[in-house]
């Protein structure tokens, strides 16, 4: 089960890699409630997320911190391992709600490339509404991986046939070698075999005719002694 689990994160993040530029380490922005659902799950977050998706760099904002001071003691203990993480400044003066935060990260620095870590609902269909944004949650006790959605699937395809795409330069070079070799050339003169002329036979082919035998009997015969009796 948990090659099978290995096998799948790998696919995706392998197509996340050849189509939209994510490199190691992978940088997964966290929120408060993915924090306050790991707690509750006894998940270390660190640990889990080497394991599950291999060198990677985490992450949070001023604003997610901010706003999960402001939940109070409830929220102590998922706070603490929120603050765990290295903090990227968002940029926003006035501290904005986390979802609202993360939003604008993520539609301004979108060549940062995230990996969101969110067990927020709205925040999730946010995600899945935009190309190119992995999605992390915990599921079954357990962080899981969105496989990539339709959108995403749909501008690596668009990627994918552009670059084996003939630019208008290409087309016009092909259509100039095809006429020039599939179309006849006018000035080109079929060349005529010359007929062989008809000559005398092989002198090879041809016998030399045998002398005819001379019979000397019939000039003389040769007296033959006959014995004596």
């Amino acid at each position: 089960m948990r090659i099978n689990r290995q096998k799948k994160v790998s696919r995706i993040l392998k197509f996340y890699s050849n189509n939209f530029g994510f490199s190691k380490p992978y940088q997964v922005l966290v929120d408060g409630t993915f924090c306050n659902t790991a707690l509750q799950n006894k998940i270390n977050i660190a640990e889990q997320l080497q394991k599950y998706l291999g060198d990677v760099r985490l992450l949070t904002t001023p604003c997610v911190i901010l706003e999960m001071e402001k939940l109070g003691s409830a929220l102590y203990g998922a706070t603490l391992i929120l603050k765990q993480f290295p903090v990227h400044h968002c940029g926003h003066k006035t501290p904005l709600f986390a979802a609202t935060c993360i939003k604008k990260m993520i539609e301004k620095n979108s060549d940062f490339r995230y990996i969101l870590a969110s067990q927020d609902r709205d925040l999730q269909r946010f995600v899945t509404s935009l190309p190119g944004i992995p999605l992390l949650y915990i599921f079954n006790k357990a962080p899981t991986l969105r496989p990539p959605n339709e959108l995403s699937v749909k501008k690596a395809n668009q990627h994918l046939y552009q670059s084996c795409d003939v630019s208008a330069a290409e087309k016009k070079v092909i259509k100039l070698m095809k006429r020039k070799i599939l179309e006849p050339n006018p000035t080109s003169q079929i060349i005529k075999r010359s007929r062989k002329k008809k000559g005398g036979p092989n002198p090879l082919s041809c016998k030399k005719k045998k002398p005819k035998p001379t019979n000397n009997n019939s000039k003389g015969q040769i007296n033959k002694k006959t014995p004596d009796l």
